[in-house]
């Protein structure tokens, strides 16, 4: 985990950590995508939680710790932004489909 420290250059490790980290947000959103599109489509049974709480452990994570690039920074907000409004969509979505309405992932007949 990266140490919270004001004004300070992140070393080479902690560089390497961050860009994993961001990597690894991107795939894992790129995945639910994938896998909460299948939900809807029918696919599966059930929403992909697992994996959306491992990402909102990644994504709290990094948004409490230190960014000192601008670079990096912005990757990680715009990432963030991202999830969220997923995160919005399917929230919505889900409770339509409890309400018994169809939704924006409704499959027409």
């Amino acid at each position: 985990m990266m140490a919270h420290r004001s004004g300070a250059s992140e070393t080479p490790t902690e560089l390497a950590d961050l860009e994993r980290d961001l990597r690894t947000l991107k795939s894992d959103l790129l995945q639910l995508e994938i896998d909460y599109k299948m939900f809807f489509a029918g696919q599966r049974k059930r929403p992909p939680y697992v994996l959306r709480s491992t990402v909102e452990a990644l994504v709290r994570r990094l948004d409490r710790s230190s960014i000192q690039g601008s670079g990096e920074r912005f990757r990680f907000n715009t990432l963030h932004h991202r999830f969220r409004t997923f995160v919005n969509l399917w929230n919505r979505e889900v409770r339509i489909r409890e309400e018994g309405r169809s939704g924006p992932f409704s499959r027409s007949t």
